[in-house]
């Protein structure tokens, strides 16, 4: 038994140096197109971005732009059951000055904290701050829409500020998103 714990160690310790790698750059500007709304014809390869390979290897987005054919599109982050990820809307600012602390309150004023939501509406020349906490990832990034077309292609422009990929160790079991308290 102690040398299977040992070996499952091991394994779980090359798996995590493997991903290791693959890491996002921090604070570097990449330019991405998501070529269609997920819900308007898209799919995770056109229409979702990933941070990261291990992102990719989960199939877990870190960003999906969304939204029914002839509605407005959105972008979320929140795509499995657990995910708890919010997205606020910075306004028509740079990306080069978005920091971590700007991300959570743009004017550095106490009661003026940045509004996060689950989901936000694309708007052209607005930039984003989207706060991941998933079982497995943990991030802070900002991305600004460039270009984008009603049903069709967004162009983006996003910089990662923190990223990492954790393992719990122990979880309090019962979550559910609709579970009463006693």
């Amino acid at each position: 038994m102690k040398k299977l714990i040992i070996l499952i160690a091991a394994c779980l310790a090359i798996s995590s140096l493997a991903f290791a790698g693959n890491m996002p750059v921090l604070h570097q500007i990449k330019q991405v197109t998501l070529s269609a709304p997920y819900g308007c014809n898209g799919s995770y390869a056109q229409s979702a971005l990933f941070l990261s390979s291990y992102s990719k290897t989960v199939n877990g987005p870190d960003l999906l732009y969304n939204g029914a054919c002839g509605s407005q599109d959105y972008v979320e982050a929140s795509i499995a059951g657990d995910d708890f990820t919010l997205i606020t809307d910075l306004g028509n600012v740079k990306l080069e000055n978005v920091t971590a602390s700007k991300a959570f309150n743009w004017n550095d004023t106490v009661g003026e904290d940045n509004s996060f939501k689950q989901t936000q509406p694309v708007i052209l020349n607005h930039t984003y701050a989207v706060l991941i906490s998933k079982s497995d990832i943990r991030a802070l990034y900002a991305f600004k829409v460039v270009s984008q077309q009603q049903d069709g292609p967004m162009k983006i422009r996003y910089a990662v500020l923190s990223y990492s990929v954790q393992q719990s160790t122990s979880e309090s079991p019962g979550f559910g998103w609709d579970q009463n308290n006693k």
